[in-house]
């Protein structure tokens, strides 16, 4: 509160007054503009911007290796799309045999044709589809620790960000026999065994 001195009049008081006010304001308004950047921020490991380029991440991760049944395994799989369309009042599952796609009920804005594709098989890089779009809740990814030819037992998951050109980090967990991996959003992802 200002001390009022018996020189000052009123009306330079009350412009005092004012200009403390204002003081509090600009500088509540400031403190809350950094609070709302740095919780508001479009980096997070576990969510990764599609927009920031400069998301740190790896050129090249050394993915793991899956299983073929058979020689004609290798090219199906580089060749084939598993596509199926998932309702988003019912959720769902997609599967191409190696990777599965579980969606909840509500996590699709749109009835939506889901595909999943594995371009560099039998290196552990999936394409899902269509690529970019994002979800109101999380879609899990998973494979089964028997596809790959290792015999780790922790796997974790990188997502290719185009804007850097670099394999960002994102996690991923082993429940039930499965590498899982919590997805926001479709792209290419890529599955290793070494951090």
């Amino acid at each position: 509160m200002i001390e009022v001195d018996k020189k000052l009049n009123p009306k330079e008081v009350g412009r005092m007054r004012g200009r403390t006010r204002a003081l509090r304001i600009t500088t509540a308004i400031a403190f809350l503009g950094v609070l709302a950047t740095l919780g508001c921020g479009s980096y997070s490991p576990l969510a990764p911007s599609i927009e920031n380029p400069s998301t740190p991440g790896v050129t090249n991760p050394d993915f793991a290796t899956l299983l073929p049944a058979s020689k004609d395994d290798m090219i199906i799989m580089r060749s084939s799309v598993a596509s199926s369309v998932i309702k988003a009042d019912e959720g769902g599952v997609v599967t191409n045999g190696y990777y599965s796609l579980y969606f909840p009920p509500g996590a699709l804005e749109e009835d939506t044709e889901i595909t999943i594709e594995m371009p560099e098989f039998p290196k552990a890089i999936v394409r899902l589809g269509p690529h970019g779009i994002q979800f109101k809740k999380a879609v899990i990814l998973s494979i089964p620790l028997d596809r790959f030819s290792g015999d780790a037992d922790s796997y974790t998951t990188y997502w290719y960000n185009e804007a850097s050109g670099k394999w960002v980090l994102i996690g991923g967990y082993v429940e039930d026999g499965m590498v899982k991996t919590e997805l926001e959003h479709f792209s290419e992802y890529g599955l290793t065994d070494k951090y």
